[in-house]
Parts: C-alpha cells; sequence; structure tokens
C-alpha cells in the first residue's frame, strides 16, 4: 500500500492535534529502580500501617482501610501489629497481616503479579488467627479487579482507590506527620500513580492510533523504505572512496545510520595526534547531503578542530544542535539527496586531502561499522 501526499498530510495534521505528552520528573524510587517491586511495596505499606511508628500518620492508613470496606471498626492505634510475609501452614506467605485485639486485616499486595496465589489457603489461616475477632481480607492491586468467588472473600482494592482516600483524609495527618516520611510518603505515591499511567494510553491518542491504523503502517513502510536508500547511497559512497584514493593517509571509514531519525553517515577518521582524531561526517539527510567535523577521541578538544580547519582554510560554523560540531560552510558546502554519487565521491576525497595537507601519514585503514 502506498500513501498519497494527501493521505500523509492528513496523518501529520491528525498528529499535530493531538494534546502535548506531559513531560514528568522520575520519583526517587523510580531513579533508584527497586527490585522486586513488589515487595518493597509492601514494606512500605507496612511502615505506614503500624501506627507505632515515626511517620506521625497515627491510624490514618487504618482508618482508609475501614472506610473502604464500610465496616463500623473501632481502629484503636494500641495494640496493633503489622506482620509481613505471614506463613500459613502449607507454608504459603500473606503480604500483610495486621492484628490487633478487636480485628484482622489480611492484605495480599498486587502490582504486577497474575492472581494466581492460594487464596483459599490464606483465607482458612486469617479465619484461624480470628477466633472472636472480625477478619477482613483485602486485595490491593495496581489494576482495578472485579470481585470473584476464586479471591475466596478477598476484597478488590486498587491503589488508585486507595490512595484517593488517604490524599482526602490526610490534610490534618500532612501537619502531624514526620519528615522525611511525608516526603517519602508523597514519593511512594507518586511512584504507584506514574505506574498506572504507564499501563494506559490516553484516549485521544488510542482512538488517533485505532483509527489511521493501516495507513500509520503505510506510512512506517515508506520511512523504512526511505532509510535502506540512505543506507545504499551511504555504502555506495563508501565503496567508491577506496584506499587508492587516499593512499598517502592514515583513515579510518566507516558507516552509520539511524534507527530512530532520517539520517546517515559515512566518517572517516584522521588520527593527527593521540589526543587528536579529526572525524569528517557526510551527512545524509531528505535534505541531502553536508559535512561536519569534531575531535572524535574524547581527550582531545574543540579548538584542535577549528585551528586546523582554519590553518587548511576550511571555512566552518559550529552547529546549533552541538556545540562540539562544526558544519563546513565552504564552496558547495552541501549536495541535493539525488546527487550522483560520483559527484559525492569527488567532493570527500576533495576534502580529505585539504585536511590531510602538509602532514605526514602513510597507510590506509578501513573500519566499517554499521548502526541499526
Amino acid at each position: 500500500m502506498t500513501l498519497s501526499i494527501e493521505q500523509i498530510d492528513d496523518l501529520f495534521a491528525g498528529l499535530n492535534n493531538l494534546p502535548t505528552a506531559v513531560n514528568r520528573e522520575p520519583t526517587f524510587m523510580e531513579i533508584a529502580g527497586y527490585p522486586h517491586f513488589e515487595n518493597v511495596c509492601s514494606n512500605i505499606l507496612a511502615f505506614y500501617l503500624q501506627p507505632s511508628n515515626n511517620h506521625g500518620f497515627g491510624t490514618l492508613f487504618l482508618d482508609v482501610l475501614a472506610m473502604l470496606i464500610e465496616e463500623e471498626i473501632v481502629i484503636d492505634g494500641e495494640g496493633v501489629q503489622v506482620r509481613r510475609e505471614e506463613p500459613t501452614k502449607k507454608g504459603n506467605r500473606i503480604d500483610l497481616v495486621i492484628e490487633s485485639d478487636n480485628y484482622i486485616f489480611g492484605i495480599e499486595n498486587k502490582i504486577y503479579a497474575d492472581l494466581n496465589n492460594p487464596f483459599c489457603d490464606y483465607s482458612k489461616h486469617l479465619d484461624s488467627l480470628g477466633k472472636d475477632r472480625q477478619v477482613y481480607k483485602l486485595l490491593l492491586s495496581l489494576r482495578s479487579v472485579q470481585p470473584s468467588p476464586q479471591l475466596f472473600g478477598f476484597y478488590p482494592i486498587s491503589y488508585e482507590v486507595f490512595f484517593q482516600k488517604v490524599l482526602t483524609n490526610i490534610s490534618l495527618g500532612f501537619l502531624t506527620g514526620h519528615e522525611p516520611h511525608t516526603t517519602f510518603l508523597r514519593d511512594f505515591i507518586q511512584t504507584i500513580q506514574n505506574l498506572q499511567k504507564s499501563n494506559t494510553m490516553d484516549l485521544q491518542r488510542l482512538e488517533y492510533f485505532r483509527n489511521n491504523q493501516q495507513d500509520i503502517i503505510a506510512l512506517l513502510d515508506e520511512v523504512d523504505n526511505f532509510r535502506k536508500d540512505m543506507r545504499t547511497k551511504t555504502q555506495q559512497l563508501k565503496e567508491i572512496v577506496t584506499c587508492e584514493d587516499i593512499s598517502t593517509y592514515n583513515i579510518a571509514s566507516g558507516l552509520w545510520t539511524s534507527s530512530r531519525s532520517l539520517a546517515a553517515v559515512n566518517w572517516y577518521i584522521i588520527k593527527i595526534t593521540d589526543s587528536f582524531w579529526l572525524q569528517l561526517d557526510l551527512f545524509l539527510t531528505p535534505a541531502g547531503w553536508k559535512m561536519q567535523f569534531f575531535n572524535s577521541n574524547g581527550k582531545g578538544s574543540r579548538e584542535q578542530v577549528r585551528e586546523w580547519l582554519k590553518e587548511r582554510d576550511v571555512e566552518f560554523e559550529t552547529s546549533s544542535g552541538n556545540p562540539w560540531r562544526l558544519i563546513y560552510t565552504g564552496i558547495k558546502s552541501s549536495h541535493p539527496y539525488e546527487a550522483e554519487i560520483e559527484d559525492i565521491r569527488m567532493w570527500t576525497i576533495d576534502m580529505l586531502k585539504r585536511l590531510t595537507a602538509s602532514t605526514a601519514f602513510v597507510g590506509c585503514v578501513s573500519v566499517s561499522v554499521t548502526h541499526h
């Protein structure tokens, strides 16, 4: 399928009408990249669910649980014990068990894992702890879960609903909360909210891709074909700029192509000193061919490139996108995309000879590196 120019224009018009994506700063937990994330979340919940811990929120989180299950529970912060990984007689483990003189809470925490836990065994264990106390079984999950007999009495609550209720009732808590635990809590809540958002695409974008699926696929095929054509051109250039053309110079050469943009590069490195490796890029985009220069050895400096070019009367300007790269601005500073490869070969060889003038290079080194 080939798209007409009008169809491509319509695609981009629809894309431009989408709302701007919101860039967010990563939370500390995301930066840290905790392993076994579900266990980490359970540990944090255990800390804030224990009223006697030094977070300053008291029974707030227990009060929220009581509100969500709509039960008349007298929440007393005295004598509350919060346990992690509570073992059952069968050797299974419940993520969180909260025990007091009046009630038992059993909480199974789900971030990514499937609901394949032995809920029947969990339920029997919690009932055995209850005796004369009321037992409440909760499934806290990142995604919404519908009540089901397979949950054996575990009442599903999403993190979204849980944190909405926490934030609704936390106004006084932030006055009594202790630092840094107030900051840690904000970071935890934001991290979970980011996880929820990362699992869904906004409806307007989803509708755009749904309605234009075939045209988008066709456009991507067009882009792939264009990248193949650029790779073909740069490969042809590398093959015809042979060692015979630059036999008196020690020059390494190779190819680079981008998988994220419409660009392909023939590069040539002239090793001048141990710290100064002058690189010439023949940069190909839909706009045509351009030349750029930089020092490809990180130990060197940009000034070495500037001085080398000035001594050889090579005109240049600093790249607006990268101050370490210099763009050739002299005579025939660019060529159109459709230019003959032979013309680009002569252009390349002429520049290589200018760059190596009055130097004592010997031999020719060819290194081909292609990135896709």
